[in-house]
């Protein structure tokens, strides 16, 4: 793709240079045929070469190089995934010529879908907020109370027979106190919600670093990184654990024995991460907010070990040999649960199902969030019982097809680790899978907002029912 973008770039800049082909050629010592192959991106280019085409065209190799394109063109790949705007013809790999002959026109897009999500996070924090918040719920208790004794003394108001003179001006006093509490309630609520409103209600650090990490590329940054470090790593044959534990840093206290080859690995593999990747972790990092950063480096540190551990194209030609079956794949990776359950939800652009992933700990409480996020609940914490992240069990993953409180339906996969001390679960699009046979199971995020009023697992009420 960056020799793509490279030789769209160059092309592009030569015509606006009013360059012919065969000028620019003679200039860097090259035939003509070569670089209109090199535009076509039917040759690679580098080097010298790449440097010395740079200078003519007045471009720097960074601005060659693509990185920064890169990283644009995973962000239009996000946006064209997403099942409310993407579409088919925003899949055709058109985004590289776009990057190259409209390059503010990309950015805008970029940007404009960055906010969308940021918006409609917003607007889903805002939501939930509503149906838990319990100022509003005292609210409108008090409102529905003072309505319903007004109309209980209007009713009675009604009947002209039925009240001498006192008794009529004694409930027309009533009334007339009753109607100024309810626009005593009113205005309470009013003003609440105009404190929101000014307010803003801070989305939480950890779910703008989630959605940074979906919507900018910055897990497809590290690939190469991961990939180039495991190279560099086991150059000379060595073994991976011990050529990471020769390059652990002395502050790194060393990997107990009785923890075994999965779990020690994943320990050198992150401290391994965190000393050597800072330059490309950064620069992936670029954009996320100061309040979102911790926890979007230590996500990102954990991809980058996990990508130095099985790189994308090793584990895309693993999973696609087993079928993407999760019970294979942990298998054929000494037992880590965890760490097949983020490679697949990470590389659907190497050939994974695409699916969103969530972590929650033994207690049910979320961990983690990560891949399409568009495919997972509004609302971060499940609180719904009826998921199977809450009822895997092990050793074998637990399928299911669920069917959403607010319409719709997802193909889910659920896992303990082998520690007992977290679960992990994807949800996938249902298109794709046949079907299971069985009735998908009515879930939601809470009670409070779930319209599945047949649940023999509802605990309360919901906000949504008459």
């Amino acid at each position: 793709m960056a020799r793509a973008i490279a030789g769209l770039k160059i092309r592009e800049s030569r015509r606006a240079l009013g360059l012919r082909q065969n000028e620019l050629a003679r200039r860097v010592g090259i035939s003509a045929s070569y670089l209109n192959l090199i535009e076509r991106d039917r040759r690679s280019i580098g080097g010298s070469l790449l440097a010395a085409i740079g200078r003519e065209l007045g471009l720097s190799l960074d601005e060659l190089d693509g990185s920064s394109e890169r990283r644009l063109r995973d962000q239009l790949a996000t946006l064209a995934e997403d099942p409310a705007l993407g579409a088919d013809e925003l899949r055709d790999g058109s985004a590289d010529e776009l990057i190259a002959r409209y390059p503010g026109w990309a950015r805008a897009a970029a940007r404009t879908y960055a906010g969308f999500r940021s918006a409609e996070a917003e607007a889903e924090a805002l939501s939930d907020r509503l149906a838990n918040d319990p100022v509003l719920a005292l609210a409108m208790h008090q409102m529905l109370t003072e309505i319903t004794a007004l109309r209980s003394t209007a009713e009675i108001l009604a009947d002209p027979q039925s009240l001498d003179p006192g008794q009529r001006r004694r409930f027309e006093g009533i009334v007339n106190e009753q109607s100024a509490r309810l626009v005593a309630s009113g205005r309470a609520l009013v003003a609440h919600f105009d404190r929101l409103a000014d307010g803003r209600l801070p989305r939480a650090a950890v779910e703008e670093a989630e959605e940074f990490l979906h919507r900018s590329g910055a897990v497809d940054a590290v690939e190469a990184a991961g990939a180039r470090l495991r190279a560099e790593l086991t150059a000379d044959g060595r073994d991976l654990e011990q050529a990471l534990s020769l390059a652990a840093p002395l502050a790194t206290p060393p990997p107990r024995p009785d923890w075994g080859r999965t779990r020690r690995l994943a320990a050198l593999a992150e401290a391994h991460a965190g000393a050597v990747a800072a330059p490309e972790v950064a620069a992936a990092l670029a954009g996320c907010s100061e309040a979102a950063l911790p926890h979007a480096r230590a996500a990102l540190l954990r991809r980058l070990a996990d990508a130095i551990r099985f790189p994308a194209d090793r584990f895309a030609a693993l999973g696609a040999r087993l079928g993407w079956d999760v019970d294979a794949l942990v298998a054929a990776t000494d037992g880590d649960s965890g760490l097949v359950f983020r490679r697949v939800a990470d590389l659907h652009r190497a050939g994974a199902p695409r699916c969103g992933l969530v972590t929650a700990d033994a207690s049910g409480r979320t961990l983690a969030r990560a891949g399409a996020l568009d495919l997972l609940p509004r609302a971060r914490a499940l609180d719904c019982p009826v998921w199977p992240l809450h009822r895997a069990a092990g050793p074998r993953a637990l399928r299911a097809t669920v069917a959403l409180s607010g319409g719709g339906s997802r193909r889910v996969v659920a896992l303990p680790r082998p520690d007992g001390m977290a679960r992990d679960m994807m949800v996938f699009d249902p298109a794709p899978f046949p079907a299971s046979g069985e009735p998908p199971l009515a879930v939601g995020t809470s009670c409070r907002i779930c319209a599945h009023r047949d649940c023999l697992q509802r605990r309360e009420p919901s906000v949504l029912e008459p």
